[in-house]
């Protein structure tokens, strides 16, 4: 995890270079083993050269590790969890296994199989996740990383028809209500009725996870006057300039959580402060990171997704994968959204060669639609390709959008 490409080919960026990994010459995947005891753990296996990522659950009750989401960039059924069970997961990580800490690895790596829903508040979610990669792929810049708005648009469904319900057994399941209707479509196991997904392991993993921070919770010395007082002090929206009192009167408690103290005196980040403070003072999780963090600029954030056809009839090889790279690097650069080629159209010719005609971009803008086009006309009209080519919504109808 310390290779940078390895950070750009597991979150799917453009242009990934393939990491140079001395332990991966015969194309063998890597393991990562979250392990929150009773036999119960979480495996990622990263096949990074073909970037194809599985995540399975091992239980005492199951012989062989069973696949509960994988992601890859065809057939992929990444939606495994909602984010407060990810969450809670990486908190107990951490105070299960000391190495893990909270905001980092664990949140970094497992939340490429959350799926986000009405309930899920970006104003909890963003402070967590830009530590989680400012952790892994530290930089000196503030303010939202680039990481997690791309995260958060990819595992976005909110207005997609979720439903999280209990079934009979005790168990939460997710279905899409009315998915051909929707704009992004639901790809789970986890879905009523399955027989893939091992239900039964999954709440064992989550009830594990809440048993470890709930006995975090519990030394009696975190009702002691002094204590309470301090940390209520830290729960305010000022609550991290007060952070120094609380961890000296936890330095003489009996029985804190060592990894709750070591977040408050040596924290890698605000956010690793902020959930210590939650769980001492008992609060829902989340709570203090929203009064702490204040709204999140992903909150009011909007984005569009736009499919552009390409005429390459006649043109050069070169020509849609150029402008393409080209209208990529534009968007980027300002900060409009980016393009990637979604596929090519060919057809027979009389001497029975294979013809393009066509070739699609998936376009994503954000924040200034009206900008965004703008900036795409500007390019087409560059490469003389703006009186052939379309562009279209590709969500929720693929109405036309004319060009400036």
């Amino acid at each position: 995890m310390a290779d940078p490409d390895f950070w750009a080919a597991y979150l799917f960026e453009d242009g990934a270079p393939e990491p140079d990994l001395d332990d991966d010459e015969d194309g063998e995947t890597f393991t990562a083993e979250f392990q929150v005891g009773e036999g119960l753990a979480l495996v990622l296996d990263l096949d990074v050269v073909t970037g194809y990522f599985d995540l399975a659950l091992t239980a005492p009750g199951l012989a062989q590790p069973i696949t509960v989401g994988w992601d890859d960039q065809t057939h992929f059924h990444p939606h495994t969890m909602r984010w407060s069970e990810l969450d809670l997961i990486a908190r107990a990580l951490a105070l299960h296994d000391p190495q893990l800490r909270h905001p980092g690895p664990a949140l970094a790596l497992l939340a490429r199989f959350v799926v986000l829903d009405e309930q899920d508040d970006p104003d909890v979610i963003t402070p967590l996740m830009d530590a989680a990669f400012q952790a892994v792929r530290p930089r000196p810049e503030n303010g939202l990383r680039p990481e997690t708005r791309d995260w958060f648009e990819r595992h976005d469904l909110r207005g997609s028809g979720l439903r999280w319900t209990t079934g009979d057994d005790g168990h939460l399941v997710v279905e899409q209500v009315a998915p051909d209707s929707t704009p992004r479509d639901l790809n789970s196991l986890r879905t009523p009725g399955s027989a893939d997904f091992p239900f039964t392991a999954w709440t064992a993993l989550l009830g594990q996870a809440a048993r470890i921070l709930a006995g975090a919770m519990t030394a009696p010395s975190l009702r002691a006057p002094t204590i309470r007082a301090a940390l209520n002090r830290c729960t305010t929206a000022e609550g991290a300039a007060h952070l120094e009192p609380l961890a000296a009167a936890l330095h003489t408690a009996d029985a804190v959580h060592p990894v709750l103290v070591r977040a408050l005196t040596e924290p890698v980040s605000r956010a690793e402060s902020c959930w210590a403070v939650e769980t001492l003072a008992g609060l829902p999780r989340g709570s203090v990171a929203k009064r702490w963090f204040g709204p999140s600029p992903l909150a009011g954030a909007q984005s569009w997704e736009l499919r552009l056809v390409l005429a390459t009839q006649d043109r050069p090889p070169e020509h849609a994968p150029i402008l393409i790279s080209e209208l990529n690097d534009t968007l980027r650069q300002e900060g409009l959204g980016r393009a990637e080629i979604a596929g090519e159209t060919t057809r027979c010719g009389v001497l029975g060669r294979w013809i393009s005609v066509s070739t699609s971009a998936d376009i994503l803008i954000r924040d200034d639609l009206s900008r965004g086009v703008s900036s795409i006309a500007r390019i087409l009209r560059r490469h003389n390709a703006a009186d052939t080519a379309e562009l279209r919504h590709t969500s929720p109808e693929p109405a036309l959008i004319p060009l400036p």
